[in-house]
């Protein structure tokens, strides 16, 4: 909790404290001896023994002058020191040796001060100081009342009945909603009753000072500040530095604790026996001979040596390479690292084009290139120069700075997080991620203590309280992949992959849970939701284009291409939207520091960039990122006010930053037309909320043949080109609906797919593993989401399919030519193709039609068609 103090200053209370409560107060300029400000601090330590460095670290960076301490917990002999501070004490032990509450009171030695006589109390516990600020003589004590004890006025009035200027600071347990306390208590009651009458004034934070890790309590207000006879106002405010300094020891704590550092691997994946290495050794003798003397008979017997050795290593290689799939075992685990072997050749390193065109090849300079690219990236797309727009953004941004200075209520008790979330939320973290910029792995936090996981717990709790999410977690760790098919010498084909703290990212569960309470997004979006999935969506899409083409309508599709969907999202309209769908203001307030002086440095080989600030978009890597865009785009436009009572909305499917548009009609000019309509509504929603698309890679779809071509769709004055197929969540779809192009696609990665792993589905592993090395690599490339779009093939497409399946598993089997396919698959247990995607078909309508969304159930409900017609994904079960 922190208190400010300043002469001339308009009276302004609010803050909050905490389980570890800290409060500074500052106060107007005194002589040159003294301070120009005094910073107060008052701390609920719990305990002070072990904290001692806590507390420096917090001084330091926060510039107090004097800390008032509640509950040390000290024993006599037990030292608190603090470099440059002199310390006030006063102890209390129990007849059996057992330290308990006691206060103290430390003051930087360039303060004058003066210690206070120690007053008879009945049930409260202080200790106090004399100090010279704002041109007079000031009090300062820390005070703490016992629960249970009954509240004694006559306690706060011996404080008060000097008419020196007196601070009070401390739990005195007693609650009152007009200090901001949840709750009202008899001790509460009193103490208002008691300084109305007496004439001081109780000041109190609008956030919890004390989060129980119990949620069947509620977070509530314990530390209050109490006034008399100040000649200035006083300023009470949290410092958010203690939720950063928590951070940074957590992550130092479980980087120290719990990881051990491992000498890096030297061995290679087989050694050359000594034979050989001393035959290689006397070829290159008999080279380097030749070389010197050029004798003919050196000669022959170098290519001689040559011949033998070349021999000699392709034995041994075959005969290591055995070695290795006899030592790979039938677990999934092992299986992946002995196809990652084969499948994951390192990529060559190549240089990078700076902005002048000249190549750099230094990993330091290529950091440098890739940061600047992505420093561009993320930057608002340019604002319109239109009146209207214009005003739009001033008054968000104006509505967004008022929310945002405002006072926060606080929480409700269940928004806080108890340890057994915190617990659940490590053990659901996988195994195998790259740690974040803190060098922190999964693994290491899975292995933390218990007491390390209730600092964490009480490390979130402090984050809601405050609403501010440590500094040292908003730093991203960026390495780059190159994209396939690009020129890998330009930045742009670069594929950045953010590394982010895992506990942050802990952090970022446990928000968004809290979130998806208050966010309902439309039902047409079904990117990253529980119970959703991609291949619902196409399943939705395909469905609604074979029912108008039976019907003898016309289907035309425009798939945008939302330009940086995820790296140019605008802060302030995110977190405007946030507030219009009446998100609880402390947690929009803990997104809005989530996404407030973000940034990310690159890292190539050894070298990594500067650091460089992201001034848009959501974070790459975050949990949160995917939900946050769907709140930012949820309110794209459709045609739902401007349609006649006769006419038909617009289809529209979202998921995530892939969008599409459709529309059906007896006749295809009327279909465009209605859907020209839709991409005339764009330009000024794209405008307000600073959103770009890409009109060069959006494309239109028309089902059917059409004998004379549509006037092309345009927006933002930009011609829409007319596709024969479209690319939709990783599905080609075609304008005659029989998914042609799906099937040359799936079949040319399953037979890159069965290339890579030849050596391992030929080699005498078991065939319980190279059935599912076909399973996991192979077929699953062949039904990707296969349940939307396998009822539209023609029958010989389908044959193409199982011809992949039977080529692989003849392959495992070793089965010569006159063996039947049908046979092989009975012998290894597999089903055909048409019989496992039935399977899981049955099982994606099951759920849905089952699960608590209604949107989803009967989702493209089975329809009566004519022999010539379009079948429909359910056709399938």
């Amino acid at each position: 909790m922190a208190a400010e103090a300043a002469d001339g200053d308009p009276p302004d209370h609010h803050g909050g404290s905490g389980p570890n409560s800290n409060s500074a107060a500052s106060t107007a300029p005194y002589p040159r001896s003294t301070p120009s400000r005094l910073r107060v601090m008052y701390w609920n330590a719990g305990g002070i023994s072990g904290k001692t460095q806590d507390l420096r670290t917090l001084v330091q960076s926060q510039d107090i002058h004097v800390v008032l301490l509640g509950e040390t917990k000290l024993r006599s002999r037990q030292e608190l020191r603090l470099p440059n501070f002199f310390v006030y004490r006063r102890d209390e032990v129990s007849p059996h040796s057992i330290a308990y509450r006691g206060t103290a009171v430390l003051v930087r030695r360039d303060v004058v001060h003066g210690g206070l006589e120690l007053p008879d109390f009945i049930n409260t516990r202080t200790l106090g100081i004399r100090v010279g600020a704002v041109g007079t003589e000031l009090r300062l004590f820390a005070a703490y009342r016992t629960p249970g004890t009954r509240f004694c006025s006559s306690d706060i009035h011996t404080i008060f009945e000097d008419h020196t200027p007196t601070i009070l600071a401390g739990d005195l347990n007693a609650k009152h909603t007009v200090w901001d306390s949840r709750v009202v208590s008899p001790a509460g009651r009193q103490l208002l009753q008691d300084a109305e009458d007496y004439g001081y004034e109780v000041l109190g934070p609008v956030t919890p000072s004390h989060v129980p890790t119990d949620p069947r309590f509620g977070a509530d207000v314990l530390d209050i500040v109490l006034c008399h006879r100040l000649p200035f106002p006083i300023h009470v405010e949290v410092l958010p530095e203690e939720v950063d300094s928590a951070a940074s020891r957590l992550n130092q704590a479980a980087y120290s604790s719990a990881t051990t550092r491992l000498p890096a691997a030297t061995c290679r994946r087989w050694d050359l026996p000594l034979r050989l290495q001393r035959a290689l050794q006397h070829k290159r003798n008999l080279k380097r001979l030749w070389a010197r003397t050029r004798c003919p008979r050196v000669k022959r017997d170098l290519n001689s040596v040559a011949l033998e050795l070349r021999q000699e290593v392709w034995t041994f290689g075959g005969a290591a390479w055995e070695e290795t799939i006899g030592q790979a075992g039938e677990d999934w685990k092992s299986l992946h690292q002995l196809c990652r072997s084969l499948t994951k050749a390192p990529a060559p390193v190549c240089p990078l084009f700076d902005k002048t065109g000249m190549r750099r090849y230094a990993a330091k300079d290529r950091a440098e290139i890739l940061a600047e690219h992505l420093e561009e990236q993320f930057t608002l797309h340019p604002a319109s120069d239109s009146h209207s727009i214009v005003r739009h953004h001033e008054e968000v941004e104006h509505r967004v700075r008022g929310f945002l200075s405002a006072p926060i209520p606080s929480l409700p008790g269940d928004y806080y997080v108890s340890p057994t979330e915190t617990a659940r939320a490590i053990f659901r973290l996988p195994k195998r991620k790259a740690p974040g910029p803190d060098g922190i792995p999964t693994i290491a936090i899975k292995q933390l203590p218990r007491r390390a996981m209730v600092a964490m717990t009480r490390l979130f709790n402090g984050i809601l309280r405050t609403g501010h999410f440590p500094a040292c977690w908003k730093t991203g760790r960026v390495i780059a992949i190159p994209k396939a098919g690009k020129d890998p010498r330009l930045a742009s084909s670069q594929r950045p992959i953010t590394l982010l703290s895992h506990i942050a990212k802990l952090f970022e569960c446990v928000l968004l849970r809290r979130l998806l309470r208050h966010l309902n997004p439309r039902q047409e979006q079904f990117g990253f939701r529980s119970g959703h999935s991609s291949t619902l969506q196409l399943a939705r899409v395909l469905h609604h284009m074979a029912v108008e083409h039976n019907r003898g309508r016309r289907t035309v599709g425009v798939f945008l291409d939302i330009e940086k969907a995820f790296d140019r999202v605008w802060h302030s309209e995110l977190l405007y939207k946030l507030i219009e769908n009446r998100i609880p203001p402390a947690l929009v307030r803990t997104v809005a520091s989530f996404l407030k002086d973000r940034d990310f440095y690159v890292t190539v080989e050894d070298a990594t960039s500067d650091p460089r600030p992201i001034r848009a978009g959501v974070p790459q890597g975050s949990c949160l990122s995917p939900c946050l865009y769907a709140v930012y785009i949820d309110d794209i436009p459709t045609l739902t006010d401007q349609l006649q009572h006769w006419e038909e909305n617009v289809v529209l499917a979202l998921y995530a930053n892939d969008s599409a548009y459709l529309a059906s009609s007896r006749r295809a000019d009327l279909t465009a037309a209605k859907l020209q309509r839709v991409l005339d509504l764009l330009p000024d929603w794209l405008d307000r909320w600073r959103v770009a698309v890409n009109v060069t890679k959006t494309a239109a779809l028309l089902t059917g043949q059409q004998r004379a071509m549509l006037a092309k769709l345009r927006l933002w004055g930009q011609e829409v080109e007319w596709q024969t197929r479209v690319r939709y969540l990783g599905v080609q779809i075609d304008h005659s609906m029989c998914m042609a192009a799906q099937v040359e696609h799936i079949i040319h990665q399953s037979r890159a797919a069965r290339s890579m792993l030849r050596p391992v589905l030929r080699s005498h592993l078991p065939l319980r593993a190279k059935v599912a090395l076909y399973k996991g690599y192979i077929r699953s490339r062949l039904t990707y989401a296969a349940p939307a779009w396998y009822a539209l093939c023609s029958i010989s497409q389908k044959k193409r399919i199982q011809a992949q399946q039977n080529i692989a598993l003849r392959m495992i089997a070793e089965a010569e030519r006159y063996v039947l396919n049908d046979v092989i698959a009975r012998d290894l247990c597999i089903e055909t193709i048409e019989e496992f995607i039935q399977r899981i078909a049955r099982r994606m309508f099951d759920i849905a039609d089952q699960g608590p969304y209604e949107f989803l159930r009967n989702i493209a409900p089975m329809q009566e068609r004519s022999p010539s017609g379009r079948p429909f994904p359910r056709k399938l079960i």
